[in-house]
């Protein structure tokens, strides 16, 4: 989860509960790099490892991350990172010396779940990943891929690679999308999957820079793949 964002990028955080900008955590004075990825936005030391914190909700077992609250689970290969929520909360409070709040849900604290990294370091820009986002609505979309395009935001001169495709995951109807667009000049290019229950929005996103994009389809597939919602 150390690339800079892809394409629903918005400075200041993405709001897990209504979509907007929101203050970002700020734990470190000194020398530190802005992390920020699909709409998050984080202060973080640069370039620390981070292996996977065991939060309650959050289970990692080989290549698999499952979120029992969120009913949500998808796959890594098995070169690749799981970056959770969890690990990214409990670093930036321990960097800021601050004590976890009783009974907090990270997901809703970060604005995501899981990042599944090709690379396990903060603080890099741009690697190669894929973030499952997860955002409580206020109604039950009609329209789903309109509502799954207003998720994809933050990039300027945006650009539709391929028309959304209405799919299913686990039999529920969900799209694909596949964009690219510039985020701080840099040219960058993405996959999403998106699907909704009942009022909250799932949307699994792969990106990394342009020139490196096609080198990861394969991967990016096969993680995008895995991703289901019970």
């Amino acid at each position: 989860m150390t690339p800079r964002a892809s394409c629903p990028h918005v400075r200041g955080g993405w709001d897990a509960h209504g979509g907007g900008a929101r203050s970002a955590p700020q734990p470190v004075a000194g020398r530190s790099r802005r992390w920020a990825t699909l709409g998050l936005t984080l202060i973080l030391p640069a370039l620390v490892a981070v292996p996977p914190v065991a939060v309650a909700q959050e289970q990692v077992e080989g290549n698999r991350y499952t979120n029992g609250r969120y009913g949500m689970q998808i796959d890594k290969p098995a070169n690749w990172y799981f970056i959770t929520a969890g690990t990214v909360i409990e670093l930036a409070r321990k960097v800021a010396g601050a004590r976890p709040a009783p009974d907090a849900d990270p997901v809703k604290t970060a604005g995501f779940a899981v990042i599944v990294s090709k690379v396990p370091i903060l603080g890099r820009d741009f690697d190669p990943q894929v973030v499952v986002l997860v955002q409580e609505t206020d109604a039950v979309p009609t329209d789903l891929v309109a509502a799954c395009e207003k998720l994809r935001s933050g990039m300027t001169e945006p650009e539709t690679v391929r028309a959304p495709q209405r799919i299913e995951i686990d039999g529920q109807p969900a799209v694909r999308l596949d964009f690219l667009g510039y985020v701080d000049g840099v040219a960058v290019r993405a996959g999403a999957l998106c699907t909704f229950r009942n009022r909250r929005a799932y949307f699994a996103v792969a990106q990394a820079l342009v020139t490196d994009f096609d080198g990861e389809t394969a991967a990016f597939d096969a993680i995008l793949q895995s991703f289901r919602v019970k």
